[in-house]
């Protein structure tokens, strides 16, 4: 079981090297060690695989033993489970046994009793006897070749393997937070990083447009123009500050740690290179591929074949019981002392016995009822697969659509920062000249901004784009 789910982990974790580098890989690495959403399902995957263990303690050997005095026996109408009476009268017995269910389908008991009678029919002379025996009883129609033992350990193994698949999609579900969350912190980074800079250039506009005033060469109104754009910006870069302080709360809420996380390797250059070095998918993968590599998914098909094995278990207890019993025992007695064999009671001393038991309900209230919940829940889950198969195919579909947008919007907007820059430069050369104004300098500053902005969003929607693309097929190139 645990190797598995290291295996499972492992690839996962390697998956975001692809697209997101170490830094990615590391959160996810951490996550997968300590997230508490993977610790409890791990614990569940636990409790799941004991519960199919205990189904096996069907095939554990029983032991019995009594033993004591018995006088004046008087027969109660009810005693409780595992009490076991005195067998004669005025008599002292050992009794003991031992019944092994056998896996091709049967009961083998073995058992044994000694007694010792003080004064057998009025007589005075102890009377000594010793019984042993073996029984064997093979279902013969019911649970033949303990068919109903199968069908609940088939249960108890699908049910395990649905909680491991639920383990494969809540880790699943964590590496696509933290994804998510990794690119909104780079992304309300890059955003911060860019009203900075705004602020600056704004700064720099303020003051020279201070000198030039003071210089008498623009308008006075020119300057505090510069002086209210000034102000917005830091109001800007405020509201960009806080939304990466409330992206590092969240990205570490995705890893499962309290601790905010502020440092992020991947820097606004790198975060545009990853997707400028990204390649779109083929898009060929389907619906039903994507069934196979989902968690969810495959934690329903698991919960079906459970439905199933309690279904065929309920028309196996609909069957007549049918045994076979076969016995075979020794018996010897003896008035002269405890070890010693006589014909006292009996002219043999082997016996045996072979019958043929049947026996049946006369209605099957419970049975049917059981049939009757499984069909319904066999028609659930198939419901519910026909409902992933859609939502899934859907995913697909919208992320291929938003890719194949952003792609597009992306090399639009790389295209307007370059003029932006151009712009913003030329205006500001013309202030310096005396032939601009300072409007027009902010107004290509906000512009430029602005481009910025959208070239950060962009390219923050195709690596959200490219991240649930990957989620929707359930990571198929990793696993």
């Amino acid at each position: 079981m645990q190797s598995i789910g290291n295996k499972l982990f492992i690839v996962i974790i390697f998956a975001v090297f692809l697209l997101f580098g170490a830094d990615v890989g590391q959160l996810v690495d951490q996550a997968m060690r300590s997230h508490p959403a993977i610790e409890a399902q791990r614990a569940a995957a636990h409790q799941a695989f004991e519960q199919y263990r205990e189904i096996l303690e069907f095939l554990d050997p029983t032991l019995y033993a009594a033993g004591g005095y018995g006088s004046q026996l008087r027969g109660l109408p009810l005693s409780p489970a595992g009490y076991s009476r005195v067998g004669s009268e005025d008599s002292l017995e050992a009794q003991g046994g031992v019944l092994v269910p056998i896996a091709q389908g049967a009961y083998l008991s073995a058992g044994g009793v000694t007694r010792r009678w003080f004064h057998p029919n009025e007589y005075r002379d102890p009377f000594y006897q010793h019984l042993v025996g073996v029984n064997l009883q093979i279902p013969l129609w019911r649970d033949r070749g303990f068919a109903l033992l199968g069908f609940r350990e088939r249960a108890a193994l699908a049910g395990y393997w649905a909680v491991m698949a639920r383990l494969r999609a809540t880790a699943q579900d964590v590496q696509h937070a933290i994804e998510q969350a990794y690119i909104t912190a780079c992304t309300a980074r890059n955003a911060y990083q860019i009203t900075q800079g705004a602020t600056k250039r704004f700064e720099r506009l303020n003051t020279e447009a201070r000198e030039l005033a003071d210089l008498k060469t623009i308008p006075e109104y020119q300057y505090t123009e510069t002086v209210r754009d000034l102000q917005n910006g830091r109001e800007d870069e405020e509201i960009a500050r806080n939304a990466w302080v409330v992206a590092q709360v969240a990205l570490a809420a995705a890893v499962g740690v309290d601790e905010p996380i502020s440092e992020l390797d991947m820097t606004y250059e790198e975060f545009l290179e990853a997707v400028a070095d990204a390649t779109l998918p083929d898009f060929s993968f389907t619906a039903e591929d994507a069934l196979e590599m989902r968690g969810e998914p495959r934690a329903l098909r698991s919960e079906r074949e459970q439905a199933q094995a309690q279904y065929e278990q309920t028309l196996e207890e609909h069957r007549d019981q049918v045994a076979l019993n076969v016995g075979v025992n020794w018996q010897d007695d003896s008035r002269r002392g405890p070890f010693s064999a006589s014909y006292e009671s009996s002219r043999h001393h082997w016996g045996g016995e072979v019958m043929v038991t049947w026996t049946r309900p006369l209605d099957y209230t419970g049975t049917n009822a059981r049939t009757a919940q499984y069909q319904a829940r066999l028609r659930q889950l198939d419901s519910l697969l026909e409902s992933q198969r859609i939502a899934i195919a859907a995913e697909l579909r919208t992320a291929q659509l938003r890719l194949e947008t952003a792609r597009t919007r992306l090399q639009i907007v790389n295209a307007g920062v370059e003029a932006a820059q151009q712009t913003v430069a030329a205006e500001q050369e013309r202030f310096r000249l005396g032939e601009g104004n300072s409007h027009a300098v902010l107004e290509a500053q906000k512009n430029l901004t602005a481009t910025l902005l959208r070239q950060n969003a962009a390219a923050a929607e195709f690596l959200r784009a490219m991240s649930d693309y990957d989620f929707a097929c359930g990571y198929p190139a990793r696993m």
